[in-house]
C-alpha cells in the first residue's frame, strides 16, 4: 500500500457496554490492539496507521499503547466516529482512508491491500467486501465522499452506523469487490470481539497457532476442522438498533430509501 495520501484509521476506544476495555485485552502475551497491529503491520508501514482514540481519560492506555507500537494517534471525538475520522484526515492529509475497527483481531492486510488497489483504479468514493468472515473485514473510504455525508447527518452520534451510511451507491461511487480465493468467502462465520465468549475464541486460536500471526486461511481451516468450536462462531453483525432511522438523517440519507 504505497499510495502516500491513503492511511488505515482504526477506531477504538475503551468504553465498551457489552466487554469493556477489550482493547487491552490481554491474548497471549499481547493486548488485543496489539494484535490487531501485528496483523496490519505486516503488509501496511507504521506510519501509515494511524489509531483514532477520544478525548476521554479512559482512552488515554490506548493512546500510550498505540505510541509504544510505534503508529500515530490520534484523539477526537468520542460518539462522532466520521467527525473524529475526518478530523484525522485533515491532520495527516489523507485523501483515502481505510476503516478498520478495533475489536476486529484477525482483519485481513491483504484484503487491505486488495481494496485499496481497486479503490484508486475504479475511482470509487466506498469500496468494500461483504464475502470474508465479519470481523476480518475493511472498507475504503474517499475522504471527500465522507466530508459530503457527515455533513448531511442530523444526529453525528449515529455515524457510528458508519457502514450503513456509506453503503449508499445512490449516493455514492460504491464498489463490492469479491473474493477470488474461495477458502475464504465465509460471511457466515465472526471473528470480531464483542463478548467473553468472543475473546476466550481469539485466546484459542492465538494459543493452537503458538502466538504466532495465523494466516485468515489457517485460522478458518481451524475452525472447520473443529466442529464443537467452529459451531460457536455464528454472527455478530453490529446490527443498527430499531430507533436508528430516517428520523436520524437529513432527506438525501433516508435509510428507508
Amino acid at each position: 500500500m504505497s499510495n502516500k495520501k491513503t492511511f488505515i484509521f482504526v477506531a477504538v476506544r475503551m468504553k465498551s457496554s457489552r466487554l469493556p476495555g477489550k482493547a487491552l485485552l490481554d491474548i497471549c502475551g499481547k493486548s488485543l490492539i496489539q494484535r490487531l497491529l501485528d496483523r496490519i503491520c505486516e503488509v501496511v508501514a507504521n506510519e501509515k496507521v494511524v489509531v483514532c482514540t477520544t478525548f476521554s481519560p479512559s482512552d488515554d492506555l490506548i493512546e500510550k499503547s498505540a505510541l509504544e507500537y510505534g503508529v500515530h494517534c490520534y484523539r477526537g471525538e468520542e460518539l462522532d466516529v466520521m467527525g473524529r475520522f475526518l478530523s484525522a484526515a485533515e491532520k495527516f492529509s489523507a485523501k483515502d482512508i481505510v476503516r478498520v475497527t478495533g475489536d476486529n483481531p484477525f482483519t485481513d492486510p491483504y484484503l487491505i491491500s486488495n481494496l485499496v488497489e481497486k479503490h484508486l483504479l475504479s475511482s470509487a468514493e466506498y469500496t468494500f467486501t461483504t464475502d470474508l468472515p465479519i470481523g476480518t473485514r475493511s472498507e475504503v473510504i474517499n475522504v471527500s465522499a465522507l466530508k459530503r455525508i457527515h455533513s448531511q447527518i442530523v444526529d453525528p452520534q449515529s455515524s457510528e452506523y458508519m457502514t450503513y451510511m456509506l453503503n449508499r451507491p445512490d449516493k455514492l461511487k460504491t464498489l463490492e469487490v469479491k473474493e477470488t480465493n474461495s477458502k475464504l468467502v465465509r460471511p457466515e462465520l465472526s471473528l470480531t470481539v464483542d463478548t467473553n465468549k468472543d475473546i476466550e475464541l481469539v485466546r484459542q486460536i492465538y494459543q493452537h497457532f503458538n502466538s504466532v500471526i495465523p494466516s485468515l486461511e489457517a485460522v478458518i481451516a481451524w475452525l472447520d476442522a473443529a466442529p464443537e468450536i467452529n459451531a460457536s462462531v455464528g454472527r455478530n453483525q453490529l446490527e443498527m438498533p430499531a430507533h436508528i432511522n430516517c428520523s436520524y438523517f437529513g432527506d438525501a440519507l433516508s435509510v428507508d430509501g
